[in-house]
């Protein structure tokens, strides 16, 4: 089993003409400034990109730990986490 944290509440935008090496397959602009987005907070069916789950966090509480059942409701999590610890 692996515990995995993340912290983001949004999505990574990517544009697919700043991935190193890209625009040299295409000189097509639609397909260089295409943008695609990556999950970020990990609640996603659909990894790794966005499906819009990280809706589900915009009321977190800074510093707590949440985690999220299989039907994306919340579930508190007990704070087995030491302060101290960077993640």
């Amino acid at each position: 089993m692996r515990l995995v944290i993340h912290s983001r509440k949004e999505p990574y935008s990517v544009r697919l003409g700043d991935i190193p090496g890209f625009s040299n397959l295409s000189s097509d602009e639609k397909v260089l400034n295409y943008t695609i987005r990556i999950c970020g907070c990990g609640l996603s069916q659909n990894k790794p990109f966005c499906d819009g789950h990280h809706r589900l966090t915009t009321d977190e509480e800074e510093g707590k730990v949440y985690t999220y059942d299989l039907e994306n409701k919340r579930i508190k999590a007990e704070e087995y986490y030491r302060k101290d610890m960077k993640y």
